[in-house]
């Protein structure tokens, strides 16, 4: 949790995921979502000598304009992994005023070094996500409204409804079948 202090966001707590919630692991398609499908990105080269304070902006702005958070109400859902060869599980934080992150924060938990983030980021009604994705050259943050629409996500979810991933899950949590199949049928009627 230190990696996450030094990101500028704090772990909120009592918060318990709704039923229905996009399971964390759905959101790994996230990247191959087509901009067609209202994905909106911004994309930076490693080289830029702006590249820090641009890749904040831009998942700032990103996350702010497409609804992750409001200026009030800095709260949001991280998806983090309970350890190796584990599924991710939400979090609920919120975005305290000192915060970095795509440097301190892409060096711990949201990625793999400073400027190299890999994070999925959920709005607390779940229709907005916000995932970060190192490329080869570059970085992208992105925004997903409506991500119940996405028939990329959707067919994801679909897959993982046959159980092969779920011995993945923690046991306390529904399993990952279980969780992909509430999130389908809660939103399926949104998807139109």
């Amino acid at each position: 949790m230190k990696s996450l202090a030094a990101a500028g966001l704090r772990i909120v707590e009592g918060w318990t995921a709704p039923d229905g919630l996009l399971p964390p692991t759905v959101t790994g398609q996230a990247p191959s979502v087509p901009s067609e499908d209202g994905r909106v990105e911004a994309m930076l080269d490693f080289l830029d000598p702006h590249l820090h304070e641009k890749a904040n902006a831009d998942w700032y702005r990103l996350s702010v304009e497409g609804g992750l958070f409001s200026e009030t109400d800095r709260r949001f859902l991280i998806a983090l992994h309970p350890g190796q060869d584990r599924l991710a599980r939400w979090h609920c934080v919120e975005l305290q005023s000192e915060w970095d992150i795509m440097g301190k924060g892409a060096d711990g938990l949201l990625g793999s070094a400073p400027y190299r983030p890999e994070f999925r980021m959920l709005s607390l009604d779940g229709n907005v996500l916000c995932f970060a994705t190192t490329w080869e050259h570059d970085i992208s943050t992105s925004v997903l409204k409506a991500p119940h629409r996405s028939q990329v996500l959707r067919r994801w979810a679909e897959a993982l409804t046959d159980g092969t991933m779920d011995d993945m899950g923690d046991p306390d949590d529904a399993p990952l079948s279980v969780a992909a199949r509430r999130w389908l049928d809660t939103t399926g009627n949104l998807s139109d």
